[in-house]
């Protein structure tokens, strides 16, 4: 990764962060003491127990979004990104179909994989005009744009004007509109193709039916990664 990229990737996971502690603590009912308390014990918390952690405490990062006017760009964790990368180096995928880009971070990883690789391109999707222009700026600054298309526009909408076939997925929209959203993608998969979907610990009752419809279905072979929101890790059987 270039030092450019990783600075700036740096700047864009502290100003989330950020972001989502303000967000949170706004909306807290309690002191700031206790809300200090609280991310701490948060920080503490094996993965798949930080959804129900936010559940108890009537918080969740789709709230911080919806009850707010500007929008949060609730990016990828870096260990998160990392590991996009590393897929991305280590499959070559030559088309990748982002669902839910945000502002770019996630993106700027699996961009920055397919620079390295040198050649491939990412459609990227996001719906908030706002968001679309940081996306804009941030790939242009990190140098990326060449590896990166991007469709703005509800997702629903832009997933029936493609075409083709896509290497690897990366799912990252509102978490109950995972199944529907695959459904209408299904056909632009091959075998092989690799389904990538987070949030799967922290929006557990959200993600549910995804996750049963790729259990009880032979075409798939799924497993969920224990590391960070969770990440559903499915392959294309056939």
């Amino acid at each position: 990764m270039s030092p450019s990229t990783a600075v700036l990737l740096r700047e864009l996971h502290e100003q989330s962060q950020s972001e989502v502690i303000a967000r949170a603590c706004a909306q807290f009912q309690g002191s700031s003491e206790e809300f200090l308390t609280l991310v701490d014990e948060y920080e503490t918390l094996a993965p798949r127990l930080r959804g129900r952690f936010l559940e108890t405490l009537g918080l969740s990062s789709e709230d911080f979004e919806s009850s707010q006017g500007t929008p949060l760009s609730l990016a990828v964790s870096a260990e998160t990104g990392r590991f996009l990368r590393n897929m991305v180096l280590s499959h070559k995928p030559a088309r990748i179909l982002e669902l839910g880009s945000s502002c770019g971070v996630s993106t700027l990883y699996l961009a920055e994989a397919l620079r390295t690789s040198g050649s491939g391109i990412v459609v990227a999707t996001e719906v908030d005009p706002l968001k679309c222009v940081r996306l804009r700026d941030n790939i242009m600054t990190a140098g990326v744009d060449a590896y990166v298309d991007l469709r703005e526009g509800d997702v629903f909408q832009t997933v029936t004007e493609l075409d083709g076939t896509f290497d690897m997925v990366f799912i990252d929209v509102w978490a109950n509109a995972y199944l529907d959203l695959f459904k209408r993608i299904e056909h632009l998969l091959r075998p092989g193709s690799i389904v990538l979907a987070d949030n799967m610990y922290t929006a557990e009752d959200a993600v549910r039916p995804y996750k049963q419809y790729l259990d009880a279905d032979p075409r798939f072979s799924s497993t969920t990664l224990g590391f960070e929101s969770g990440i559903e890790f499915t392959v294309v059987v056939c």
